[in-house]
């Protein structure tokens, strides 16, 4: 798959989860079976390792699989931690990738190099 994905434009602070929806042309992308799903949040648009990345945001499949959505929110156990995790976003423009392992435990990327940008928050209560 390995498309450029959308640009999601994230509002630092925010806890909701948000979804992604992946097609194949043009139908929904069955996701069963994917598992360890995350979007990885990078500074550099080829990074040769992990010190400009950012965050990681796991990911939810929606049922019915089938349909291709997967929601995305911070890490964290609680609406507490996710919070936190969230707050410490840096407001900037940055890229992202969408992988997963699939049932058989092979790593694929299923979006590469989308932009994702961070916006200030302006509450701040």
């Amino acid at each position: 798959m390995a498309a450029a994905g959308p640009t999601i434009s994230y509002v630092r602070g925010d806890t909701i989860a948000f979804p992604i929806t992946l097609t194949k042309s043009d139908a929904a992308f069955d996701v069963t079976g994917l598992v360890n799903i995350e979007i990885v949040v990078n500074s550099d648009l080829d990074p040769v390792d992990t010190t400009d990345e950012q965050f990681r945001m796991p990911g939810t499949i929606v049922v019915p699989a089938t349909d291709g959505i997967i929601d995305f929110q911070p890490a964290g156990a609680n609406v507490a931690a996710r919070k936190v995790a969230s707050e410490a976003y840096v407001p900037d423009r940055y890229f992202y990738d969408l992988q997963a392992d699939d049932a058989a435990g092979e790593r694929v990327t299923l979006l590469k190099g989308g932009v994702f940008i961070v916006q200030q928050d302006i509450n701040k209560s």
